[in-house]
């Protein structure tokens, strides 16, 4: 009910604002009426956004607009700027919702954009500068309006005049600067980010990854050392895992090297081997290059933002995965979380191995070491995410 009330507040000054545009066309003030309607204008684009980006903006935005440009239409219109004070008190709450807009922009960008990046501090002086600016081109604008229009001060009546609206803008671009940036370092302004995540596919692409990993888990075809890791990640509503494994030993069969097409398991496992499991992978070997692998933990996380892109690149890095990287930024962020464990080693060829039992079997205990030191990586990752995120 309230929304709805606050909806109606909006549609009542979009009302006014239309009434006073067709009065001013009536007694001849075409200049007053074209401000009406090209405030009018103003007012409606969260609704254009919404037709055309698929884009739903909060309510606040809409009225903070209605608001802003009924403030200037009244002053105009019913002669509200010879009351003392209110040029200024139209000045500071005008800029004050202009500095706000600014901020939510460079949040969202710093949010969403690999390119930009302003901590709380930064973002607080470029709100007082972007505030700053718009009062100079609001000043400057209202001088060429004098100049063309009337040929004398009507709106900068004076220097003091000016100046106190300069201030205006700066005092009301440091109090929004200030707690705004306060209010997000609380995150009381994360609604307004899950809108772009509805409008980037973040939100489908994730719920078509859990459900595929709910029922990878339900067919036992999930790795089962990935399983608490990926969930604690999944948690998160900023994050989705995809593609996952927690590292194996493999003899594997290829027709050539570098050809994957065709290749075939002999073996594969996700813990240490004994000698008896690998003489018995070697001895399926028929055609083709017969490869001993050790391939290191992997995980594909996809999330939101640039922010969570890094937080989750350092979490990875602090827990001995040095390879992970931020492999996309089209649309949402991919890190691939991966290890630094690897061994890649030619034993035989179409069926016949190469290579004497005691190499193979110095394989196996590096490749059992390497096993032991991924499972310890997994276990701090774990503990690591369950800390940071």
């Amino acid at each position: 009910m309230e929304l709805k009330i606050e909806l109606l507040i909006s549609r009542v000054l979009e009302a006014i604002i239309s009434i006073i545009g067709i009065y001013s066309i009536y007694k001849g003030y075409f200049i007053q009426s074209l401000a009406c309607f090209f405030g009018l204008f103003l007012s409606f684009l969260p609704t254009i956004i919404k037709r055309n980006l698929k884009i739903s903006l909060p309510w606040i935005f809409e009225f903070l607009i209605v608001f802003s440009v009924s403030l200037h239409i009244w002053g105009g219109a019913l002669g509200l700027y010879s009351l003392p004070f209110y040029d200024k008190f139209a000045h500071f709450i005008v800029s004050a919702i202009i500095s706000f807009f600014a901020l939510i922009l460079v949040y969202i960008l710093t949010v969403f954009s690999p390119r930009v990046y302003m901590d709380f501090s930064a973002m607080i002086f470029f709100v007082v500068i972007f505030s700053i600016a718009i009062g100079g081109l609001w000043e400057i604008a209202e001088f060429f309006y004098d100049k063309i229009f009337f040929g004398y001060p009507v709106s900068q009546v004076s220097l003091d005049n000016t100046m106190g609206d300069l201030i205006a803008d700066l005092v009301a671009g440091i109090i929004v600067g200030f707690f705004g940036t306060m209010a997000i370092r609380r995150g009381e302004f994360k609604d307004i980010l899950s809108i772009v995540q509805k409008s980037s596919g973040f939100i489908h692409a994730r719920g078509k990854a859990l459900k595929a990993l709910e029922e990878a888990i339900e067919k036992e075809k999930a790795d089962e050392k990935v399983i608490p890791i990926v969930e604690r990640i999944n948690k998160k509503e900023d994050f989705f895992t995809t593609s996952s494994c927690s590292g194996r030993i493999a003899i594997i069969e290829v027709p050539y090297f570098g050809r994957k097409k065709n290749a075939r398991f002999l073996g594969k496992w996700h813990r240490k081997i004994s000698e008896e499991e690998l003489e018995e992978a070697i001895k399926k070997g028929r055609k083709g290059e017969i490869w001993f692998l050790v391939q290191s933990p992997i995980f594909h996380v996809s999330t939101i933002s640039i922010l969570n892109a890094k937080k989750i690149l350092n979490i990875a890095n602090n827990s001995g995965f040095k390879y992970s990287s931020i492999k996309s930024l089209d649309g949402r962020f991919v890190v691939e979380l991966l290890s630094t464990e690897r061994l890649d080693v030619p034993i035989g060829k179409d069926g016949k191995i190469y290579v004497s039992y005691e190499y193979l079997k110095i394989l196996m205990e590096i490749a059992n070491h390497m096993i032991e030191v991924m499972d310890e990586k997994l276990k701090r990752l774990e503990k690591n995410i369950e800390n940071m995120m």
